[in-house]
């Protein structure tokens, strides 16, 4: 029996309670079997250590009463005093906070497993407060960020359901003390208010005006749970490294889109499990996209042996985490993001769960190659190759029972929008000095990436085009390549080539650009830098392999040269910094044109529903 899930949460005097009860007796009105819960935090685990933190805190005169219980009129004159002594303690015995967390985990852990199996008969579970209040706690009592609190628990919901619909009831502190006569300090509430709004945003709660009427919520409420819990569920998988890349950035923007896909009739709900915590959550917070995090296993081939038996020890316990996680939240379709992802991807075809791979990578051997395309061939229903190039590198023949589809990524949604003459540079981004023509490199520090190419193609220009333009690399660290990165920046310094770093305004950058540069010295599947480029109406020059031979045509969209040719590389900037027209007025119409018929949302985002369709009808055509 497929349980649903129903989370409300907001500070005390919102309303929940009042809702949750009026949602449950809805539903058994129309025959189903709903049951509210509350499923805040209570001490079973912690009730002795919170017994002995008390006494010790009372000897040591911090404090002098314990917590009003719930309908009391007991008072506290200085809620924010209270939790800055509890921040301070937090902080002087940092060893203890570890313990502190697994305890507050275990008891609710716990308690969880109790109410849900005490409520297993219940077709829908309205809950009254969740896991996220339980967080909230956690932040106050240590005195951590919104960020730090919101990270938590995307790490412990990777062990619990995600509710299906989220509501956060929205009321001012005020409003809510002149509700509730139990509300011992409105610090109380303010304090717990922006934790509430940075959960809410984070994990995608549909937010609700608490001051409403009751019957006005619980009917907008019983008509989100009707289409929420009807619409298929999408988890999105990706054993993400530390560096930030393209693969990263585009699986935020195709979970957004296939969330919004069509509505209000259509679209999907989406999660996304993430091994680790980067930067790029923030994007999916924007968004408000859920996502959970923990540490499973990405194959490290660059470790040899070493990486190899890490992978055997560490395989199974990844396995068995995904496992668990597809069984529980039964996913219509689990969607993984990078080649290197077969663990979740073998969980989601043991489980009968249609596998979507996306492959985004070309590799070098051959041996490699057979090997993932027999096992995406196997484990995956169908395949989505971000160019033809990548499909025809592991699919050269159809195989049977597998479908391998080619299917752009999405392009950057702010050059997309951008109106701008596309044959006209923006004004300069702070830091580069003005010169007749820019010049830029974008893209992680890498061998593979070409930056030495680029460095010897520079110091073969004449010095007169080199004193009148600026070259600029942009681009930060790679984890086990900072030799070849310190290799780069020396180089670079000593031509006289602007290191910029990692920058979150590159498109800006490449609006501001005359040419930019592709020096990839091997194929790259489909080089997200080439496209932002044509986007933004920069003279491209672009290595001749991969798929940034099907975004250009040769004197049409921009130039290509030979992998790893220095020379060549020079030859064609100097073309371009030498001829009477500029690089952008030669190529920036031709260009944007070229990358708006690519990367067009409508057509992407079309064809990524379509194959979750196929994928799903032919999942229920082998059931049948």
């Amino acid at each position: 029996m497929t349980q649903h899930l129903i989370c409300i949460i907001g500070t005390d005097g919102s309303g929940k309670t009042s809702l949750a009860e009026a949602v449950v007796s809805a539903l058994g009105a129309r025959g189903g079997t709903a049951r509210m819960v509350w499923l805040g935090a209570e001490s079973f685990v912690m009730a002795p250590v919170r017994r002995i933190l008390k006494l010790a805190w009372a000897r040591r005169g911090a404090i002098k009463t314990g917590l009003p219980r719930p309908g009391t009129a007991s008072q506290r004159v200085d809620y924010a005093a209270e939790i800055a002594r509890k921040t301070a303690l937090a902080a002087k015995y940092a060893w203890a906070v570890k313990l502190y967390l697994a305890l507050v985990w275990a008891d609710y852990r716990l308690q969880i497993a109790v109410k849900r199996w005490r409520s297993r008969g219940a077709t829908t579970i309205v809950a009254d407060r969740y896991l996220f209040d339980v967080v909230i706690n956690v932040g106050l009592t240590l005195g951590w960020p919104p960020e730090k609190v919101v990270a938590l628990a995307q790490s412990w919901l990777a062990k619990l359901p995600l509710p299906q619909v989220r509501v956060f009831l929205r009321v001012a502190p005020e409003v809510s003390v002149q509700r509730k006569n139990d509300i011992f300090d409105i610090d109380y509430l303010r304090l717990r208010f922006r934790y509430y709004e940075a959960i809410a945003q984070a994990f995608g709660f549909e937010t609700r005006d608490g001051t409403l009427p009751i019957a006005t919520n619980r009917d907008w409420l019983l008509a989100r749970i009707d289409a929420e819990t009807n619409r298929p569920l999408v988890i999105y998988v990706h054993a993400n490294n530390s560096d930030i890349g393209g693969a990263d950035k585009v699986l935020a923007m195709m979970a957004q889109h296939m969330r919004d896909f069509g509505r209000p009739d259509g679209g999907y709900r989406v999660v996304v499990a993430l091994r680790l915590q980067t930067s790029v959550i923030e994007e999916y917070i924007r968004a408000g996209i859920p996502v959970i995090h923990h540490p499973f296993v990405r194959p490290q081939v660059s470790k040899g042996v070493v990486g190899l038996l890490w992978l055997a020890l560490a395989a199974p316990a990844s396995l068995w985490f995904f496992w668990r996680l597809f069984g529980r939240e039964r996913p219509a379709i689990v969607h993984v993001n990078d080649l290197y992802d077969f663990v979740p991807a073998l969980a989601a075809r043991m489980r009968g769960i249609p596998v979507v791979w996306h492959l985004r990578m070309i590799v070098a051997r051959n041996w490699m190659r057979r090997g993932f395309a027999r096992v995406v061939g196997a484990v995956a229903t169908m395949s989505i190759s971000v160019s033809q190039a990548v499909r025809d590198h592991y699919f050269p023949y159809p195989i049977r029972g597998h479908t391998a589809l080619v299917i752009h990524d999405l392009g950057n949604a702010k050059l997309i929008a951008d109106n701008r003459d596309p044959t006209l540079c923006a004004p300069r981004p702070t830091g580069l000095a003005p010169s007749d023509k820019l010049v830029l490199m974008i893209g992680r520090i890498e061998p593979w990436k070409g930056q030495d190419v680029f460095i010897q193609a520079v110091t073969l220009l004449p010095s007169a085009l080199r004193e009148t333009t600026v070259f600029a690399l942009v681009g930060g660290k790679v984890e086990a390549k900072e030799t070849y990165l310190q290799q780069v920046t020396e180089a670079a310094r000593a031509a006289g080539i602007v290191c910029l770093g990692v920058r979150s305004d590159v498109p800006d950058l490449l609006r501001a650009a005359d040419i930019s540069v592709h020096a990839s010295v091997t194929p790259d599947p489909f080089p997200g830098v080439v496209v932002e480029s044509l986007l933004a109406g920069t003279a491209t020059i672009a290595a001749r392999a991969g798929g940034a031979v099907e975004m250009i045509t040769d004197g049409t969209h921009g130039l290509l040269t030979a992998p790893g040719d220095g020379p060549a590389l020079s030859l064609a900037l100097k073309e371009l910094l030498d001829a009477p027209h500029t690089p952008r007025q030669r190529f920036g119409t031709t260009a944007r044109q070229r990358a708006l018929s690519l990367v067009d949302a409508l057509v992407v985002d079309a064809a990524i529903d379509s194959t979750y369709r196929n994928a799903m009808n032919n999942a229920r055509d082998r059931k049948a």
